[in-house]
């Protein structure tokens, strides 16, 4: 679920005395704490930085990277409250644990985690909670967004969206990429966090999107497509896991938990669908068949068809016909027989 929240006062533009981000003036950063109005605001940016020894990162004055800010672990927000205030620049905030409260505009939302937000620099907001409640959160704070469909956001707007433990993960994944780079102070690290970014954000929109899905589901069905696609492969298992980019053991237990089935079970389903599906047609040999599933011998793949369904291939709606002059596809003709059966 997403919401978009504007954080502007009705009833006053807001003002601001810095320059756009990636002007000469830097932003003020402050250790205050308290509730702050929008009107006592308007004319200052803040980047309330928490105590020294909490996680976090800000970028040296004067840099040119796109990213002004990181921070990262645990936050008592109801001992060490945030102030409501602007920032200068774009805020991504990922809430991991807890069940702190955003204060935005004066009015306070208790957010349930895992949580994204993303709070425009227009937005004044801070952060509270009930005294002795500890939250986890990541934070990045970009100059200006790259994506069209964030850049098109009003400024002074908040996004609000519920996240799965699967889409958390990928914003861990990234932030701990964002903090390795921000740490490399090389001449390659504006590059390498524009990229970063480009692909925080492309997630992000996923993500709101309702694009993003079960990330193992998704492999399981790269996994079954790569199956379907490659019947005839001799090594299954090992060729399967190295296109995965995961050990074989890892492709064993994720289609256990998520199939109820092995791979070598589901290869040979796969296979016998196949089979069927071309056994159907008009004017197909069992030899087309066989070769095509990656056996050496008709005879082979007749004993394993039937061993996999409890009847022969020429039972299957198709006379079998005469295979004269149809030769086995030379990465097979050396080869040994498959084994009796469709998880060859």
């Amino acid at each position: 679920m997403s919401t978009v929240t504007s954080g502007k006062a009705p009833h006053a533009p807001l003002k601001t005395g810095l320059s756009r981000p990636g002007g000469n003036v830097s932003p003020f950063f402050s250790h205050t704490s308290g509730m702050v109005s929008p009107q006592a605001i308007s004319n200052v940016r803040h980047l309330v930085l928490p105590p020294s020894d909490r996680a976090h990162w800000r970028a040296p004055v004067g840099n040119s990277l796109p990213l002004h800010y990181l921070a990262w672990g645990s936050r008592q927000f109801g001992t060490a409250p945030i102030a409501q205030s602007f920032h200068s620049g774009w805020t991504y905030v990922v809430v991991e644990s807890g069940c702190p409260t955003l204060i935005l505009n004066g009015r306070s939302e208790k957010i349930v985690c895992p949580a994204l937000l993303i709070l425009g620099p227009d937005c004044p907001f801070g952060w509270g909670d009930s005294r002795e409640c500890m939250s986890k959160l990541m934070v990045w704070v970009w100059q200006r967004p790259l994506h069209p469909a964030i850049a098109n956001l009003r400024s002074d707007e908040m996004i609000h969206h519920e996240l799965s433990g699967c889409e958390l993960s990928e914003f861990r994944r990234l932030h701990a990429l964002s903090r390795n780079e921000v740490y490399r102070a090389d001449t390659h690290a504006e590059a390498a966090l524009g990229g970063l970014q480009a692909l925080l954000e492309a997630r992000i929109v996923r993500v709101c999107e309702g694009r993003e899905g079960d990330s193992r589901k998704e492999a399981i069905d790269r996994a079954l497509h790569w199956i379907e696609e490659h019947v005839a492969t001799r090594q299954p298992l090992s060729r399967l896991a190295d296109f995965m980019g995961v050990s074989p053991a890892t492709i064993q237990r994720l289609f256990r938990e998520r199939l109820g089935t092995t791979v070598m079970k589901m290869i040979a389903e796969i296979r016998r669908r196949e089979a069927e599906r071309m056994l159907r047609g008009k004017g197909v040999t069992i030899k087309e068949v066989a070769y095509h599933l990656g056996y050496r011998h008709p005879h082979d793949f007749s004993r394993a068809f039937r061993n996999h369904t409890g009847k022969l291939p020429s039972r299957c709606g198709f006379s079998e016909k005469s295979a004269s002059g149809i030769s086995a596809p030379t990465s097979l003709r050396n080869e040994a027989a498959l084994p009796a059966n469709l998880c060859a």
